[in-house]
C-alpha cells in the first residue's frame, strides 16, 4: 500500500533539440534535480524505496541525478505511462494498486499537476516549475486519497 509519493518534474531541458524524445537535460536541470533531491535528503524523515521514471531522456539523466543523490538500493524503472501525454487516471490507478510503499516518480507536465490532482483533492497542485518535486501522503484510514506533505522548489 502506498504510504508516500514524490512527484517530480525533470530538470530545465536544453533549448536546441532533434526530437522531443532525445531533448536532454541542460546544466541548470542538473543543478535544480540535486538541488531539489538535497532539500528532500534535509528534511525528510523517510526517503524514497523504489523509482519509476519516464523513458524520455531529460526525464531519465534528472532520475539518474536523484537515484544516485539518494543512494537508492536497486536500478529505477522506465515505465511508458509516465510520458506526459498518458492518461493521469490510469497512472494514478496502478500506483494505488501498487506493492510500492515509499515512490518516486519522475515525469513531466502536464501529468504531473493532473496526477497530483486526482490522488490529492483540493491540494492545490495546477503547475510544477521545471524539477518541483510534490510530497503526498497517504492515510491509512483513506488510502486512496493522499495530501500535500511538502513541495519542494529549486534554488534560483
Amino acid at each position: 500500500m502506498l504510504r508516500t509519493l514524490w512527484i517530480m518534474r525533470h530538470g530545465l531541458a536544453e533549448d536546441i533539440f532533434d526530437t522531443d524524445f532525445t531533448r536532454p537535460l541542460s546544466k541548470m536541470g542538473e543543478l535544480q534535480a540535486a538541488n531539489v533531491t538535497e532539500q528532500l535528503i534535509e528534511d525528510s524523515e523517510k526517503l524514497p524505496c523504489d523509482m519509476l521514471v519516464s523513458p524520455f531522456s531529460r526525464t531519465q539523466s534528472t532520475a539518474k541525478i536523484v537515484h544516485e543523490k539518494l543512494g537508492l538500493p536497486h536500478p529505477f524503472e522506465t515505465d511508458e505511462m509516465l510520458v506526459h501525454f498518458a492518461d493521469y487516471k490510469i497512472l494514478g490507478d496502478f500506483l494505488l494498486a501498487s506493492p510500492y510503499r515509499y515512490l518516486i516518480i519522475v515525469s513531466h507536465m502536464p501529468i504531473v499537476a493532473h496526477l497530483c490532482q486526482y490522488l490529492a483533492p483540493g491540494g492545490k497542485i495546477d503547475g510544477f516549475q521545471t524539477a518541483q518535486m510534490v510530497r503526498l501522503d497517504f492515510d491509512e484510514l483513506s488510502e486512496n486519497i493522499a495530501r500535500v506533505g511538502k513541495i519542494y522548489l529549486p534554488a534560483k
